[in-house]
């Protein structure tokens, strides 16, 4: 009888410790949907751009000289004036005349020599100001500048000189943000010996005037491709090393599969798909992708 009740007691204890057991299993687990946005690729045009810095600086100086030793009498000009060619600037006289000098006013100052502008422009120095001045002969009394001759000088590295060819079209955006077009003209045939750049020339093309010195920035179009197949810049992954590539696209049952993808251009909001060949009705996730684990469950937000 006694050993009835402990076989009893052991299967009771048994029985409850699996109730026990099964009371405390864990639920089924269900696995979290990720929300994402997604968008269909698109045909167009997409095109790579090098930049380079420039600064403008004027061509043409022409310099006012003095063509004689002698004394200012009269100065007809200010600077940053705007000056026409044959525009009288200047009225010299010579140390003899100077020293005849009450004999000249009764002659009406007949040793005065009158300088001209040699050259549209406007007076961008200015190194004589007042009457009474002594200026040495071949002196430079002043020097005009030409803004219709302004340019944009560039130090462009001589492996990327292919980029800026003569007449090549390019953006410059100046300092304030705004953007102009431009041309190149002109480009040097010499290196410089240090920095291995070859300086070239591009004209502004507009009406705005320009001062010198101004630095910019210029945009030449490196690479260019039409009918591209296109997505976000954002749907594009790629691994640590920037060597793999992929996008996440979407199939039937809202489940994101992983597609290893050959990345053409890219500029800051496209990337072309080399291959493989895209649908234009496929979905590839360009908002949260990023970790997403091969085959995810997702729902598409809009």
């Amino acid at each position: 009888m006694k050993r009835f009740f402990s076989i009893t007691a052991v299967c009771g204890c048994l029985c409850l410790f699996a109730a026990c057991k099964i009371k405390s299993a864990p639920p089924e687990e269900t696995l979290p949907i990720a929300s994402v946005r997604a968008v269909q690729p698109v045909l167009g045009t997409i095109q790579r751009e090098a930049n380079f810095n420039g600064t403008t600086v004027h061509l043409k100086k022409s310099q006012v000289l003095s063509p004689v030793a002698g004394y200012v009498v009269a100065v007809h000009l200010r600077f940053g004036q705007e000056v026409r060619r044959g525009q009288l600037l200047f009225e010299l006289i010579t140390r003899e005349t100077k020293a005849l000098e009450s004999v000249s006013e009764a002659s009406g100052m007949a040793g005065k020599i009158q300088i001209a502008a040699n050259a549209d422009g406007f007076i961008s120095d200015l190194n004589i100001t007042d009457s009474g001045v002594f200026v040495p002969e071949g002196s430079t009394l002043c020097t005009i500048v030409n803004h219709k001759d302004l340019m944009i000088r560039l130090n462009v590295p001589y492996e990327d000189v292919h980029i800026t060819g003569k007449e090549r079209k390019c953006r410059i955006r100046l300092a304030d943000q705004t953007e102009i077009n431009g041309s190149v003209v002109r480009i040097l045939p010499s290196v410089e010996g240090s920095t291995q750049t070859q300086t070239v020339l591009v004209k502004p093309e507009t009406i705005r005037l320009l001062p010198e010195n101004l630095n910019l920035i210029l945009f030449f179009v490196r690479e260019k491709h039409d009918n591209a197949l296109l997505v976000p810049r954002s749907a594009l992954m790629s691994d640590e090393k920037q060597k793999e590539f992929w996008v996440m696209r979407i199939v039937e049952g809202n489940t994101a599969i992983k597609v290893p993808v050959v990345k053409g251009i890219e500029n800051d909001s496209l990337a072309e798909v080399v291959s493989p060949v895209l649908g234009s009705d496929d979905l590839i996730i360009f908002e949260g992708a990023y970790g997403l684990p091969d085959s995810t469950l997702v729902s598409i937000v809009k």
